[in-house]
């Protein structure tokens, strides 16, 4: 029984890549831990955005200098964010990735299904690290 909550801990914690290798490491069925730590990660994900959303709106002050500071580059910025969201999600963390990106203003259509597409690759790849795929591939 403590192993769930272990892993759900992980999850939560070290996001998907601590969650699938706790996870796969204790004998749960690869399927489900892949399922239910993506599960967990989007959960975190969209709550740390509604987070930094209410802290942008009780301070409005610091949301209108954030427009401010990012109305010149704007355009540039919702153009490549699919791009910066996907790689980024390789070098920081999805929860990193989305604050970045809701304090960066991108818009919503241009913001969300990058995310969960990066969070969808960056599980998959988690999981191929857990489960040694990674290992096999790099001997050919």
């Amino acid at each position: 029984m403590y192993e769930i909550f272990f892993y759900i801990l992980i999850s939560i914690i070290f996001e998907s890549l601590g969650g699938m290798l706790y996870g796969v490491a204790v004998g749960f069925n690869p399927i489900l831990v892949f399922a239910s730590t993506l599960t967990i990660n989007m959960l975190a994900v969209f709550a740390s955005i509604f987070v930094i959303g209410k802290l942008l709106d009780w301070r409005k002050g610091v949301r209108s200098w954030l427009e401010r500071r990012t109305a010149r580059g704007q355009r540039i910025i919702n153009r490549y964010a699919w791009i910066g969201i996907i790689f980024g999600m390789f070098l920081l963390s999805p929860i990193q990735v989305a604050i970045i990106g809701r304090l960066l203003c991108i818009q919503s259509k241009k913001f969300y299904p990058p995310l969960i597409v990066g969070t969808i690759i960056s599980g998959v790849v988690s999981m191929g690290i857990a489960l040694g795929v990674i290992k096999l591939v790099l001997r050919w």
